[in-house]
């Protein structure tokens, strides 16, 4: 079954918006991931989940938003940063076209995890503007969420050791695309544990401070990459997409069964 809509004709997304399927737009970002990631991280790691959970609820995926809210790493090579304003404008702009073509069910899927919060707003924004025309829903979820726990519990890093290009991202990283990895760059790197985490239980009270510089020896690395292993990889993948659909079936049992 196809799933990416950029694949399918014009036809056959019809069809499928009249068969009641939903779409899952991946939002990623193009940033600095420390000196042993592709920049693309966010958006690959998106993307590949919102195929394999499309799979299974037989859903659409339409084409990733691959730059994101990013500022934080501007001072990185590689980094392609929107403000915040353009980026909400510009996802709004595209949840809108899908609403308005029929889609019941658009899931924003982040992979960025300063994304986030204003992925909440756009849901929320599209429901306020589109929902006296349009019957659907808006869902907005951070693709590592609903399997917090169970990650957490198989980590190696302590708390604070996941959050950017850390444990849980170089082991995705290792388990999907391995040869983009390199590990031995980070031989001189420096790296330590964060006051927030990916997937630890932590207050929920957020404080942002000055934002990290190459020049202050900051590798653009928040949480611990050396203890990421392909093994970790897998084991968060399948995690996250079985923690996914129990999310999505328990919110709409109309989803088709896997076969």
């Amino acid at each position: 079954m196809i799933v990416r809509l950029s694949e399918m004709t014009q036809m056959e997304i019809a069809e499928a918006i009249a068969a009641g399927r939903p779409v899952i737009l991946p939002v990623g970002a193009t940033e600095a991931h420390g000196p042993h990631m592709p920049v693309d991280t966010d958006t690959h790691q998106a993307e590949h989940i919102a195929v394999m959970l499309a799979e299974r609820l037989g859903a659409l995926v339409a084409p990733p938003v691959a730059y994101g809210v990013s500022m934080t790493f501007e001072h990185f090579p590689g980094t392609i940063s929107l403000s915040i304003p353009t980026f909400q404008a510009m996802l709004y702009e595209i949840g809108a076209a899908l609403i308005r073509q029929g889609f019941g069910h658009l899931i924003l899927l982040n992979g960025n995890r300063p994304s986030g919060t204003a992925n909440d707003q756009v849901a929320r924004h599209l429901i306020d503007t589109l929902d006296g025309d349009h019957d659907f829903k808006v869902s907005a979820v951070s693709y590592w969420e609903p399997a917090a726990g169970q990650i957490h519990a198989m980590r190696k890093s302590v708390e604070g050791g996941m959050g950017h290009g850390c444990e849980m991202e170089t082991s995705f990283q290792l388990a999907v695309r391995p040869e983009l990895v390199k590990m031995e760059r980070l031989a001189n790197a420096t790296w330590g544990p964060v006051g927030w985490d990916l997937v630890a239980p932590t207050n929920p009270t957020r404080t942002y401070t000055r934002r990290p510089r190459p020049a202050a020896g900051h590798a653009a690395i928040f949480g611990d990459p050396t203890k990421a292993s392909a093994e970790m990889g897998h084991a968060t993948i399948a995690a996250v997409i079985d923690a996914l659909e129990e999310t999505f079936r328990n919110l709409s049992g109309s989803y088709q069964q896997r076969d």
